[in-house]
């Protein structure tokens, strides 16, 4: 149950502000070889084994839409230039309607703890409501502390399933909320 999946789900109408640390910036996806900065940041943060994995897929998930890639997918950098989180403004299909997708919120290792998951999640969402009236997020029972984020910023459980309700129920006592 830790690992499977589970949905959540933003109508992205209050999305609250949250400050970026001085010594950061936001920028988004340039050119399609900026896909070695995402993919090492995937890799670091324990998405992929190797970069050639993550590589691989950003060539198939984002970068097979460059013109919406360069729209969506969100680098956090430090003014010096280095790559310290990402965050990808997506889409996809939700009950047959395509609607927004929050997806790929990374965090370097070497820059968490620094409180920047928050303005990265917010970036990301103000970003999708550019696009989108609505959006979805993809996330599992095991990362409570990810989901904890996403309740405080409105995102609400999408439970379909008998098993989507049970892994629910789990996350809702580890986190002692109802």
């Amino acid at each position: 149950m830790e690992n499977s999946p589970i949905y959540m789900l933003h109508d992205l109408k209050h999305i609250p502000d949250c400050p970026l640390p001085d010594g950061f910036h936001f920028s988004l996806l340039h050119h399609k070889e900026e896909g070695k900065q995402w993919a090492n940041l995937v890799t670091e943060t324990g998405e992929f084994p190797d970069e050639s994995q993550a590589l691989a897929r950003f060539g198939s998930e984002l970068a097979s839409d460059l013109n919406e890639a360069k729209k969506r997918v969100i680098f956090l950098k430090t003014t010096d230039g280095r790559y310290a989180g990402t965050a990808s403004a997506w889409f996809g299909k939700w009950d047959d309607e395509t609607i927004g997708r929050l997806h790929w919120v990374e965090i370097a290792p070497a820059f968490q703890g620094i409180k920047l998951g928050r303005p990265l999640i917010i970036k990301a969402l103000k970003q999708l409501k550019m696009y989108h009236e609505k959006a979805y997020l993809k996330t599992q029972p095991a990362s409570l502390a990810a989901i904890h984020l996403y309740l405080n910023f409105g995102f609400k459980p999408a439970i379909h399933t008998a098993d989507e309700k049970c892994a629910w129920n789990h996350v809702f006592t580890q986190l002692h909320r109802k």
